[in-house]
Formats: C-alpha cells, structure tokens, sequence
C-alpha cells in the first residue's frame, strides 16, 4: 500500500505544478528600473520606456485589456517590442487576432518593433508559412509600428538624440545546443558603424550576444528570447531556454557589459512547451536618468 501513497503524493504535487503554471501564465508582472548614464541628456531626463517581449499570442484579460491598461497607465513616452510576440511553428494556424488587436489599442503610442527568430521564420520560410509575412507588415502599417529590421529612427529634442536601433541575426545564431559564436565585424556588417552623435539604444532579441552588442556601441540593449529560463529556482535561476543553454545568467533582469546597460526580459508568453514556474511574465518599464540634468541641479 505505500506505493500508493507515494503515488498519490507525486500526483498531487504534479497536479499542483500544472495549476501554478496555468495561474502564472495568466498572471502579469511588472518590473521597472531606472537607466542612468553621463550620455543621455537632460533633454531626455525622465523619459519612458515599456518594454514588451515574447508575448507569443497570450492574453491577460479580454482582448489583453489587462496588459493594454498596465501601459497605459504608466503612459510611456514609447513602446519597445524586442521580437516573438506571435507563434510561427509548422503546428499553429496563421492567426494575427492576439498581435492585431493589442497594436491597434496602442497605436497612438510610438512602437519601436525589433524582429525575434519568429519574425523571422515566418519572412524566409514562406513555403511553410505562405502569406504570413505580407500579413503581419500590413498590421505594423495599419497600426503605425515602426519595424526595425537593421534600421535606425532617431528621436530628437533640441539639440539631444536618441538613436533606436533594431537588428535582425542570423537564423544560425538561434541554433539550439552550442551557440554559434559571432564574430566581431557581424554587426558593422548588419547595421554599419554606430554613430556616436547620441545614446544609442539596441533592440536585439537574443541575448547570447550582449558582448557583441556592446562592442559595436549599444549604450542600452533589449532582449528577451530565454522566456525567464522557464522554470527559476532560488539561487540558481532560470532552469532552460529555448535554444537549451541550461542555467544561464542571461534569462532574465538587468546586466552591465562593459560599459553599456543589457535588460533582458523574461517574456510575456510561451510557446511549445507552456510552463512557466516561480516565473510570472514580465512587462518591463524603463526610466532614463540624465546625469548632466543632475549635475546641474
């Protein structure tokens, strides 16, 4: 008989696990930090960032009446989407309603939209996903989205810039396993020299590359792609991502690579495998603080 009890045990717990996960996953966190540097200048002093990643068509209330209230009552100054907020896999249905219906109630905001390795997928596997593509650049237009696919926008107030830039790697550089290592002249190959005439903010879904991104002149880099890890565990963090690097300390929160600020978040949303465990999805808010605003002061 204490077979069965042991039995009974692990189901419960099983049981238990599989209802955490379905509560995190329908239950929205918000993470803010403030971004401080001696480059951004005082024309920009409390400007504000949403950031939102890995959205992966979920939804937080009705028609994500949640999430769209969370934003608005932040009232950022700009949105920055750092890439997968659809599913694009052989098993899923072309379907835009989730990603159509959130851009539209935010459409009054400027968004600033980097491309993740689905974005990807569905522009250069077109057998496989015939039509997806054309579908979703007709959204970002109706909506006012401005795409960055290894472009720049600049921002611009009095004399003070900001430089927003979006890159869109390789489908090599999304290989699961062993990552494959990038090369120092990649990003000057992708987006040209970074111009050093204001704070140059890189939107780069995959933070495997923060070194790269840094060396290249992102002064603040957005990612996201690891999902948080999937499931965190005290002390170690997040337990597996995507590509499966396993115990990573790029799932998820804010890291500083040589001089430049790497925020990674970890994600909205799921895909394939839907858990998320000690790991509520995360929409992120960023505050620049001018140092030269300060100084004066």
């Amino acid at each position: 008989m204490w077979w069965l009890i042991i039995l009974g045990i692990i189901l419960a717990i099983g049981i238990g696990l599989l209802w955490r996960s379905h509560y995190e996953c329908r239950t929205l966190s918000v993470t803010r930090y403030q971004v401080q540097s001696d480059k951004i200048k005082k024309e920009f002093d409390g400007f504000r960032i949403a950031v939102l990643a890995d959205l992966h068509d979920n939804t937080f209330g009705e028609k994500n009446a949640t999430l769209i209230d969370a934003i608005q009552k932040e009232a950022p100054d700009i949105i920055v989407i750092a890439g997968d907020m659809v599913v694009v896999k052989e098993w899923k249905k072309k379907d835009f309603t989730v990603l159509k219906n959130l851009l539209w109630k935010l459409r009054d905001y400027p968004i600033y939209y980097g491309s993740g390795n689905h974005e990807q997928r569905m522009e250069l596997e077109t057998e496989q996903y015939p039509g997806w593509y054309e579908e979703f650049q007709d959204i970002l237009k109706r909506c006012h989205v401005n795409y960055l696919k290894n472009e720049s926008l600049i921002l611009q107030r009095g004399n003070a810039k900001i430089r927003i830039t979006g890159v869109s790697i390789d489908s090599q550089y999304y290989q699961k396993g062993s990552p494959k290592e990038m090369d120092s002249n990649y990003l000057k190959e992708k987006l040209g020299l970074c111009k050093k005439d204001g704070y140059q903010i890189l939107i780069a879904h995959s933070p495997l590359y923060l070194e790269q991104y840094e060396q290249w002149g992102a002064d603040l880099t957005f990612s996201g792609h690891f999902h948080g890890g999937t499931i965190r565990l005290p002390y170690l963090g997040g337990v597996m991502s995507p590509q499966l690097q396993f115990f990573t300390n790029r799932d998820k929160g804010r890291l500083k690579i040589g001089d430049a600020d790497c925020i990674i978040s970890g994600g909205l949303g799921t895909h394939s495998i839907n858990i998320r465990l000690n790991n509520l999805p995360e929409l992120i808010f960023v505050t620049l603080v001018s140092t030269e605003n300060r100084a004066e002061k």
